[in-house]
């Protein structure tokens, strides 16, 4: 099963659902009906949500359906209705990074997480770079990688976080499985006026390029190899729960 957070007509999905299908898996495509980048991992509660078959987008071994929900909500209708007996399920390719602290604000990688909590094996696929067309090498690189994971089971509520160098499978250098690294940017909020004088906000932020940050998927990716990054979902600090020695806030001594 595959979704993403950029639409169900998203030029990624399908080069995505291309490579399965032709490398001989039945593809089922749930993913929202447009836009949602930066969803994060909202899920849909306030209102009905509605899965509808695309038949016409339908091709060899490929299904399509979308959803008037978020990321999360389209892997949740995926993996149980739509298809629930996905043997893994991907989400992408997306059209820009999915690097360090971005993973937290993804609606891409967080509907391979929801993917993961629900008992599948589950990958979050994007390019490296922003303005790039070419999803081939992504595509390759996902379906090998799943052939993998079918023989291979992740660990349960583990995502694999998977950055591509954008460009033909002609360029690829290898690949390196590396942690998290730091994102930072600068600008983050503009304040602005609009023409009749109001205030408003605009959440942007330029990247600011850091080349100290150790083997991370930021450093390996800047030089064109693909990174992997295991992803846990218990947030615990297992390391800090010995330190915390605190005293009751309520009870005094």
């Amino acid at each position: 099963m595959l979704t993403n957070d950029d639409g169900y007509s998203a030029e990624g999905i399908w080069a995505l659902a291309r490579e399965m299908a032709a490398a001989g898996w039945e593809v089922t495509i749930v993913a929202p009906e447009g836009q949602q980048s930066a969803a994060s991992h909202a899920v849909t509660l306030h209102k009905p949500l509605r899965l509808k078959r695309a038949s016409r987008l339908d091709e060899k071994n490929i299904t399509v359906f979308y959803t008037n929900g978020t990321p999360s909500d389209s892997a949740m209708l995926g993996l149980l209705e739509a298809a629930p007996d996905s043997d893994i399920m991907i989400s992408g390719i997306n059209g820009g990074p999915n690097l360090g602290e971005d993973v937290l604000y993804s609606g891409t990688v967080a509907a391979a997480m929801e993917g993961a909590l629900l008992g599948f094996r589950a990958i979050s696929v994007s390019l490296s770079d922003y303005d790039q067309e070419d999803y081939r090498l992504a595509a390759r690189f996902a379906a090998g990688l799943a052939e993998q994971l079918v023989a291979s089971p992740l660990p349960k509520k583990t995502v694999l976080n998977v950055n591509v160098p954008p460009g033909p499978v002609e360029i690829y250098k290898g690949f390196s499985v590396v942690q998290l690294g730091t994102r930072k940017y600068k600008d983050v909020l503009q304040k602005r006026t609009d023409p009749r004088g109001g205030v408003y906000y605009w959440i942007t932020g330029q990247l600011v390029r850091d080349d100290t940050d150790g083997d991370t998927d930021n450093s390996v990716t800047g030089r064109g190899l693909v990174s992997v990054t295991p992803i846990i979902l218990d947030f615990t600090d297992h390391a800090m729960i010995p330190q915390c020695g605190f005293t009751d806030p309520i009870s005094k001594p």
